[in-house]
């Protein structure tokens, strides 16, 4: 998309700030989103799920930053990172609920 408004002609606009500019519409785009979902999440008093957010968004950005000081693939932190999120998403989902489990067969 941004390649087609780039190749329009040279209107003085250099593509970097194209660029810049539709990663702040998608930031904001992905600000209201997570908006509403944290709204959604205090109303129904959702604590693990907010944290869980918060530590994903942490994670991430550590990754992310990590791997471009060490100018490597960041790819491959990425999917490291994205795995133990997924780990600690199902262990927050199956903890609970098996120690729910043992407190009833008591």
């Amino acid at each position: 998309m941004a390649a087609g408004i780039v190749a329009i002609g040279n209107i003085g606009i250099n593509s970097t700030y194209i660029y810049v500019g539709m990663m702040l519409l998608c930031s904001l785009a992905v600000y209201l989103v997570m908006k509403k979902i944290y709204k959604w999440a205090i109303k129904n008093q959702m604590l693990r799920f907010l944290a869980y957010i918060g530590a994903s968004i942490v994670i991430i950005c550590v990754t992310v930053m990590s791997g471009m000081i060490q100018e490597k693939e960041v790819w491959a932190f990425v999917k490291t990172a994205m795995q133990s999120l997924v780990f600690l998403g199902v262990s927050l989902a199956v903890f609970p609920l098996l120690h729910q489990f043992l407190l009833k067969r008591k």
